[in-house]
């Protein structure tokens, strides 16, 4: 039986619009957490986790595993105190491409290291069915869902499995909305700084940049260190990847 099925009254498109609204009235983390495990709960889902992935740069640079319930607890103490989200290869497999997998149908690279074949092998052995869902935000802020459904596999249909993506998308960008509105959006950075950090972007030196600007190489690195100071960096490459997190550098030709 379909997610769509399980309701006469409603259909698919009725439910995603409701869960929509829901998530845009909730406030808090608490809240939008809850009302994910309710709704994890109601499609049969035995285990859920929601692993937050900022941009590198971000001020927040730090990955979050914001929601894991019904793991087991000797997976869940691995991936977190040896943090092997760095080691898991099948994230990036999950976020490289837009639809939800099953486990199953995730591919592994051809090529591994001893360390990520022992942790999947260790993975497999501690859980079983459930579905990967990448999820895309703000500025390159993604994130990935997963979903155990125990020895039991949900008969769910394509329809199915676009509403779970729908769902899981609008939970992330809440999340984010939430999140971003704790954090400086904006470093006020001055149209030159940002001009002159687009061109460090570009793979420019301080020199050439000086020339297509026509002003002194001196001016450039005095523009540097004051972005650099909003930014809260000391390095050309952390600023440029800052100011592109938070959407501050400007479009150059």
């Amino acid at each position: 039986m379909t997610i769509a099925k399980k309701s006469k009254a409603l259909t698919a498109s009725d439910l995603i619009v409701s869960f929509q609204g829901k998530v845009d009235r909730c406030e808090t983390f608490k809240s939008l957490n809850y009302l994910c495990l309710r709704f994890a709960k109601k499609i049969g889902a035995k285990a859920v986790t929601y692993h937050h992935l900022p941009h590198f740069g971000a001020a927040d640079a730090v990955d979050l595993n914001v929601i894991c319930v019904g793991f087991p607890e000797e997976l869940v103490k691995r991936f977190e105190s040896q943090n092997e989200i760095r080691t898991d290869p099948s994230i990036q497999q999950i976020l490289s491409g837009t639809k939800a997998q099953w486990w199953y149908e995730t591919k592994r690279p051809q090529r591994m290291s001893a360390k990520e074949k022992a942790f999947l092998e260790f993975a497999a052995s501690k859980v079983s069915g459930g579905l990967h869902l990448p999820v895309f935000g703000p500025n390159g802020r993604n994130g990935y869902v997963s979903i155990g459904f125990g020895n039991l596999t949900p008969d769910f249909d394509d329809n199915d499995l676009s509403f779970l993506q729908s769902c899981c998308q609008f939970a992330h960008q809440q999340y984010c909305h939430l999140l971003l509105s704790d954090l400086p959006l904006k470093a006020k950075l001055s149209p030159r700084e940002k001009e002159i950090l687009s061109w460090v972007a570009k793979g420019k030196s301080n020199g050439v940049i000086a020339d297509i600007l026509g002003i002194t190489e001196s001016t450039v690195i005095t523009y540097l260190e004051r972005a650099f100071k909003k930014l809260g960096v000391d390095s050309r490459v952390t600023a440029t990847l800052r100011a592109s997190s938070l959407g501050e550098l400007s479009y150059i030709d």
